[in-house]
Formats: structure tokens, sequence, C-alpha cells
């Protein structure tokens, strides 16, 4: 039978379906940085399940804050530091780390076949070598940590094939943000997006970093891309000790690759030869227009960094734009550039590009996540306008008010120079080809050795045994629904800001839940319990703090209604024993004509894939699976992995 790589990888990890077909996979890897995982430590410190099943597997990082700018990243910074110290994980400290999913493949944490998890959205970025790797919530990283299992619903698979001749002037970039504009951000959930054809066969490894990281964009669990001889050439200082040579290499590895005939769930083609660069207008990433159409806008700022552009062959791009054109930063704007990792700012700093950058007046900054996700360094004030290249526009997510604009490298040099949003030349741009293109060398990549520890043995059935009856959360969802009247969709950084990250107390996450949305209504918030919204709900960043600041809100809100989720907040919301309800529009529509003063929910149904809500003599049904009940009935993922886990080592297979 011919296969995908995802269904290769998924079956040669696998150690157990479930009844609704989710798969239970061994994980090889599991990252983790300083936001998402500190209340996970925290969490399995409380319950007694403080254990790494395997620290060989795990890398710790400090990324988003780097370095801490405030006491609550400081005291993060610390905790994750100490706990890895405390499990034997290897831990990047300052100075050797940078922007998590540059600096993981970088160190040789990523190898074509494997799986991995990480508390971060933009954990897809891997799958660039042809793995299945995954951003999840806190919990989900807990219980990965704890057992080395991962539950993964079944998966699409969409195959997307680059043709025809790419304009100088198109980048990874301006493809990716097109696919996301023809596909919506929903329109690979639950799938893997693979990427192929002749352009991809011709694009270099950071190019191909750029694709598969925005692919959760588009709501996808990862983006994937065939091994090939570029692909061994960028991983042979990794694996040359484990190889007679490249060929050898590239024959073992591309057995992961899909089948030349295999059968995909869907397929499409894009012929990019007539595609012009593009960037984001208002609040998607899917509202995409070629740059022409705004072009002339006046920029307040240019940011060249990010897990999605700030790679070796971004920077050398950028650099060499601006110094062909021999123009500095616009007197109007300001340009600020952070190289993606520690090594590729060395990298950058050895090849002159640092000393271009500086001499076009640029601000240089160390590798951090930074102002991606409005954290530090570049954070822009209420109605100025920046373009980035960055991998989100959702409103205030670079400053409250702040308008951005998603673009390649090459547009954000020509809108430095210029003051205002500029289509790339394309003769110019021709005339750097092929500069930063596949230029590969020993020190493309850093690994950073770490002596193999020793695994400990966890006993998962005393360990349940001793934790299954612990908790008490609410099972009834019933009650005061609280009609969010915004008509758009309303993501995770709505629900908690990104400078509320550094709390580690779930409590003060309520506090500041939807505070830039819900201004006048804050008491009619605060007084319900269940949140309707007619529009998607729950794109963008993993945090799983969106979920405990909507339990935290108030009398604690634990049912969302809405007619699409976002993957990873619906999985948080039922791993913490909530429950997410999916109605089609018209129908959560109805609900706010009615104004119910009570929402009835009966989730606990005889029948096995349905469940029931009614309100002002109206009732609806809704699908929730068999494991999403069991979820609700345990309280939870930690309680369910652990008992799974039980099980699974009882009939030694963990």
């Amino acid at each position: 039978m011919k296969e995908t790589a995802f269904e290769k990888i998924a079956e040669s990890h696998l150690v157990k379906t479930l009844p609704d077909g989710r798969m239970v996979l061994v994980l090889d890897e599991k990252w983790c940085h300083e936001i998402t995982t500190p209340n996970g430590i925290i969490d399995a410190r409380a319950r007694g399940l403080d254990y790494v099943s395997d620290p060989n597997t795990v890398l710790a990082m400090i990324d988003h804050a780097l370095p801490p700018n405030d006491a609550g990243s400081a005291f993060q910074a610390k905790l994750i530091r100490e706990w890895s110290k405390q499990h034997n994980i290897q831990f990047l400290e300052i100075g050797w780390g940078g922007v998590c999913h540059a600096v993981i493949p970088e160190t040789g944490r990523v190898k074509p076949g494997m799986t991995a998890i990480m508390g971060d959205s933009h954990t897809c970025t891997s799958g660039a070598l042809c793995a299945l790797t995954s951003g999840v919530g806190t919990t989900e990283l807990e219980a990965g940590l704890l057992t080395g299992l991962w539950i993964l619903r079944p998966q699409k698979v969409i195959r997307v094939n680059f043709i025809g001749k790419l304009p100088s002037n198109v980048y990874s970039k301006d493809l990716i943000l097109y696919l996301i504009s023809r596909i919506g951000t929903n329109g690979a959930t639950n799938a893997i997006l693979e990427f192929g054809g002749p352009i991809i066969d011709d694009m270099g490894i950071d190019g191909r970093f750029t694709m598969c990281n925005m692919t959760v964009e588009a709501g996808a669990t990862c983006g994937m891309i065939m091994i090939d001889q570029i692909s061994i050439d960028y991983l042979w200082p990794i694996i040359k000790n484990q190889y007679f040579d490249k060929t050898k290499a590239l024959e073992d590895l591309s057995k992961w690759n899909s089948d030349f005939d295999c059968n995909y769930d869907k397929v499409i083609e894009i012929d990019v030869s007539d595609l012009e660069p593009v960037t984001t207008v208002e609040y998607t990433p899917a509202n995409v227009v070629p740059v022409k159409e705004i072009a002339g806008k006046e920029v307040n700022q240019v940011y060249i960094a990010s897990c999605t552009n700030a790679r070796i062959e971004d920077l050398r791009i950028a650099a060499k734009l601006f110094e062909v054109l021999g123009k500095p930063v616009h007197p109007n704007t300001r340009c600020i550039v952070v190289p993606a990792t520690a090594h590729i700012w060395r990298q950058a700093n050895k090849e002159g590009l640092l000393d271009i950058f500086a001499k076009a007046g640029c601000y240089i900054s160390g590798p951090t996540c930074g102002a991606c996700l409005g954290m530090s360094c570049g954070v822009i004030a209420e109605e100025e306008v920046c373009l980035s290249t960055t991998n989100r526009n959702y409103k205030d997510r670079m400053g409250k008010g702040g308008m951005i604009h998603l673009a390649s490298p090459a547009t954000a040099v020509f809108t430095a120079v210029n003051g205002k949003i500029t289509v790339p030349d394309k003769s110019v741009c021709l005339s750097i080809q092929p500069f930063g293109h596949k230029q590969y060398s020993e020190d493309y990549v850093n690994p950073i050795p770490w002596p193999k520890q020793s695994v400990p043995q966890i006993d998962f059935r005393s360990l349940y045994a001793k934790i299954s009856s612990q908790s008490d959360k609410e099972k009834s969802f019933s009650g005061k629904p609280f009609l969010l009247k915004e008509d758009r969709e309303i993501g995770t950084e709505e629900l908690i800001p990104a400078h509320y990250l550094n709390e580690t107390e779930k409590k003060r996450f309520g506090e500041h839940c939807l505070e830039l949305v819900v201004i006048e209504e804050r008491k009619a918030l605060s007084t319900s319990n269940i949140l309707v919204h007619f529009r998607p709900f729950g794109a963008g960043s993993s945090r799983e703090q969106a979920v405990w600041a909507l339990e935290n809100c108030g009398v604690g809100i634990r049912c969302v209604i809405a007619p699409k989720f976002h993957r990873i907040f619906y999985t948080n919301m039922f791993n913490n024993g909530n429950l997410c309800i999916e109605l089609v529009e018209d129908i959560t529509r109805e609900i706010f004509k009615d104004n119910p003063n009570n929402i009835e929910i009966i989730w606990d149904t005889p029948n096995n894939d349905q469940g029931h809500i009614t309100w002002n003599n109206k009732e609806a049904e809704f699908p929730i699976s068999v494991y999403q009940k069991n979820l609700i009935r345990k309280q939870g993922l930690m309680n369910m992995i652990l008992e799974l886990a039980a099980e699974l080592q009882a009939e030694g297979k963990l």
C-alpha cells in the first residue's frame, strides 16, 4: 500500500488506536520554552507528577523574553532553568540559544521521520525536514514530558504543488501568504500541508522553514517537505557520523517521503509564474493583497525578525539589498533586525551582514521573539504601522492599536529605505540571486553536544492510583451565556494579550480576559458561564493561558459556542475538562437574536457522538466524541494520559 509521509511516520510511532480513531503516538522529542512550560511544571509538582520520562529527548530554552525584561519573565526563566537542572535536561542558556524554531533544527534535534511537540504553535516549522512536529498546549506538553505519549486525532493530508517560473521578487513568504489567502485560516485544520513541485525542489532550506512555519496560520497541524539533496546537505554536519556518504544518507532517509502514487485527501496546484509580492491587510494572515495595492502607505517601523524570516538566508538577502540599493533607512521610519539565533547572529557578523545593517541605520537586536508577539524590543504604539517579516497580524499583536503588514524580507528592505510600503524591484532582486540560496557549510548548523542521561523508571500504575481522584472540577456547563458581538474571528491573542504571559498564577489571567475586546460589558462577562460567538474562534498562539483566562474570569467560563474552532485552542479546552460546542453559523446567530438568559447543555448523552443544547424552547445537537466525553469525565488530560500510560505499561508497550 502506498503511503504519505505522515502515514509512515504516524504508523511507525503508533502504540494504540482509540475507539474514535485517535492515535496514541510515542514522542521522539519534547521541546520547552519559558512562556508555556512553567505552568506545566507548577501543575506537575502540585499533582505529585514532577517526572520526565526521558530527559535525553527534551530540549529547554528561553526565547520569548530573551533576556528577561521584567520580574515575571525572570521568574519563568529561573523556574525552567532550575527544572532543567533537576531533571538533567539540556538547557540552552542565554548566548547559546535564540528563537526556538530556528534553534531546534540548527542544534540537530530534528531528524526525518521523527515525532515532536512543543508548547508553541509554530512547532510545525521543523516539518521542513520531513518530521511530524506540532504545536500543543501546556497540558499536552506536560503529559508528553511525563509519559512520552501524544494523542493525535486522524489527519488529512493536503498536497500543494508549486509550479511555473518564480518571479525574481517573489519569495517563500509570498508563496505561503498567497496559499493562506486561498484556503483560509481554517483551510487545513486537522490536516498536514505537504509541499512539493519544482519551486519547492529548488528552494533553499531556510525558505522551506518559512513555508512550514506559517502552515499553522491555515490551521494545519504540521507542514511537511520531503527529503532531498538540499535536506541532506543541510543535515550533513549533524548526521555525517551515521552514514558512509551523502548518497547513503539520502537513500536511507528518503524512505520517509510520501510514495510517488500515494493518495492525498486533496491536491492543490499553484502556478507561481504570475504571482507578485504580497502583504496582509486588516487583522488576519488570510487577508492578502499584492504589495502594489497599498504601495505608498507610510510606515513607522520595519521589523526583520522571528522564526519565520530571520535565518541566515533571510539576512543575506536583506543585507545585500541594502548594499545594492545604497540607501539608509528612511528618516521617517525605523528598522529593527533580529537574527533568529545566537549562532545566526555570529554567522551574520562573520559575513559582514551586521555591519551592512548598522551602516544603513538599522537597530540590531540579540535573538528574541520580542516584538513579534508584543513582548519586548520593538513593540509599536497606537496608530503606528509596522511592516514585518513575522507570521501574525492579529489585532493588537505587536502593540495595542497598531497595524501589522506581513511581508518578505525583500519587501521589508525596499519599504525601510523609502519610508513607505514599496514593491521590491524585479531587476534589483534578480541582481542579487543566488545570494543567500543553498550556501551550506559545516558552520551552517550548530550541534551542541549533551551527555547521555539515565532514564528514570516511572511506575505509571501507582501514580495513576494516587492522583485519579484528586480533581473535583464541575462537570455541568449549563448557565448564563455571554454574547460576544465582535463581527470577526477572535483569537487567543485577544483572550489574553501577550504582555500578561509573564504571569504564572492562573487567577491573574482571568483579570485580563478579553480586556481589549470587552470593555463596556465586563460585568456581564464576569457573571457568565458560557461564551457564544458567531465567527471562528481561537486562532493564533497555542497559549493555554487563553483557556485559564476564561476559566478564571469572574464566575468562570468553561464552555465556548462557535461555528468553528482552531485546533490547539479546541484541544486545550477539552484537555482542561472544559467544553467547546461547534454549531453552524446560522444557529449561533439565532442564539444572538434570541438573547437567552440561560442555555441548558447536556453533553453526557447516550448517543456516543452527540450532545444537546436548549435555549428559549429551541434546541440543537452538537458533535462530541467518546474521547472528549471521557476527558470531561476524568476532568482533563492528565488523569486520562496516566491511565493510558498505566495500561500500556502493563501490556509491555511502554
